[in-house]
């Protein structure tokens, strides 16, 4: 039930736009991104993504809330080109990894801009 309320809950606040939401300081010195600032209101926020203590989250954590990468929408007028959509990559297809391009904690430039500097900027 708490797993489909949030993920109700993201799909309500989630922007069309590619980019991450800014970085706020959610517990203590802690950082997380503002549209999930609704999670650390819980006193167990941090196991809705890391379901095992500090260990790296996993895509399911992020699946779980966002959806599949094929169920993510992003508007093409915020590419910077057409081949510039990370969720349909020629390289990788569907199947690159979330925490490759995404980071909760900290700013973290997508994988794609390791070749393509221009295109993504540091989320």
């Amino acid at each position: 039930m708490f797993k489909s309320l949030l993920a109700l809950a993201l799909s309500l606040t989630l922007c069309s736009a590619i980019s991450a939401s800014e970085l706020i300081e959610v517990k203590g010195k802690t950082l997380g991104r503002e549209n999930h600032q609704f999670i650390y209101k819980d006193k167990n926020a941090c196991k809705s993504c890391h379901v095992s203590g500090k260990k790296s989250t996993t895509d399911q954590a992020c699946v779980d809330c966002h959806g599949t990468i094929d169920t993510i929408k992003i508007d093409p007028k915020n590419l910077v080109n057409s081949h510039a959509n990370p969720h349909a990559s020629v390289h990788y297809d569907t199947a690159i990894s979330c925490i490759a391009c995404h980071a909760e904690h900290e700013k973290k430039a997508p994988l794609c801009a390791e070749c393509h500097r221009s295109w993504f900027k540091e989320m």
